[in-house]
């Protein structure tokens, strides 16, 4: 009998928004089972809007091998999933004997599963949320779609937003993917201020900031009223996300975020297979994901030097969005 679940995901936002619905689905399937994530201080806030989830286990990815055998021993869980490369932890959880360790066949350490998914992701034959869902086998759960995350709106915090009515762009994406290149989002500005005549907000990291400013400054030669949000935390940044009208972002969290907050959302992606939007795309009621029209070939250069996302044209971002039929 399984009652306590955990599943492993010290990741990023995107990361971590896309195993949510796991967490759907097991309430669904075994009612009293007590759920809980390991995650990472940064993403652990995000846990207090997911309705399905029971506790959030804020872990330390310096920690030693001894700590983490401690964590996970004191967790007393029945079954642990495991999703990409973790050795450590996963070494942890053997030598804690968690009686059910399930994790990928493909890892040179996968012996210490004694539960395997002989399942590839680099095909991107489905979006990586359902491919977490589909794990849920091992545990006898068949799912092979993915629902939405129950994402509670109410326990988001007071927040003072700027202007009422606004789109976000999140022009930055942390290095998780290729970014569509500033000059477009600088044109797409131009083309918003025409078509709705609406603020424009631009999202990142304190780290970001002198970077969005230079932009902001461009952006306001073409008379758009534009402001910068950088110092928020993430329940913050959350609130901002689903207040906006309309949220426009790279393969990043936040664009993650936004969806699964129900915030119209329109998603940039590059065509090569690993990192598109068949595998990465946004999930939300209101969601259109882009990539460039032109195909990747064989002799395309590495993910870290593609540039076909910039293939991606504002058209095709403002015709998305006339897709979406937003009211600003």
């Amino acid at each position: 009998m399984i009652n306590r679940i955990l599943l492993i995901r010290p990741d990023k936002i995107g990361d971590l928004v896309l195993t949510l619905p796991m967490a759907a689905v097991i309430k669904a399937s075994i009612p009293d089972a007590n759920l809980a994530f390991l995650v990472r201080d940064y993403t652990a806030p995000l846990l207090t809007l997911a309705s399905d989830v029971d506790e959030t286990i804020v872990y330390n990815t310096e920690l030693s091998l001894g700590k983490t055998i401690s964590i996970l021993r004191a967790a007393r869980v029945d079954a642990i999933f495991f999703f990409g490369s973790k050795f450590k932890l996963t070494l942890a959880a053997f030598i804690a004997r968690i009686p059910l360790r399930v994790g990928r066949a493909f890892w040179w350490y996968s012996f210490l599963y004694n539960k395997k998914i002989y399942e590839h992701r680099k095909t991107a034959e489905r979006n990586e949320a359902e491919y977490n869902v589909r794990m849920l086998r091992a545990i006898g759960i068949e799912r092979n779609q993915a629902p939405l995350p129950n994402i509670d709106h109410e326990r988001l915090p007071a927040f003072t937003l700027p202007h009422s009515n606004y789109i976000a762009l999140h022009i930055t994406t942390g290095g998780s993917a290729q970014a569509w290149d500033k000059e477009h989002f600088i044109e797409l500005a131009n083309l918003l201020k025409q078509e709705f005549d609406t603020p424009l907000i631009l999202t990142g990291t304190a780290d970001d900031n002198v970077f969005l400013f230079n932009i902001a400054e461009r952006m306001k030669h073409c008379s758009c009223i534009v402001h910068i949000q950088t110092e928020n935390t993430l329940l913050e940044l959350a609130a901002l996300l689903a207040s906006a009208k309309l949220v426009i972002s790279g393969s990043t969290g936040p664009g993650h975020l936004a969806a699964a907050l129900g915030t119209p959302t329109i998603g940039l992606f590059p065509g090569v297979v690993a990192l598109s939007k068949e595998r990465w795309g946004f999930r939300g009621k209101k969601v259109v994901n882009l990539s460039p029209l032109i195909k990747p070939k064989k002799q395309c250069p590495n993910c870290k030097d593609c540039i076909c996302i910039n293939e991606i044209t504002t058209f095709q971002v403002m015709q998305a969005i006339k897709d979406l039929n937003i009211q600003i």
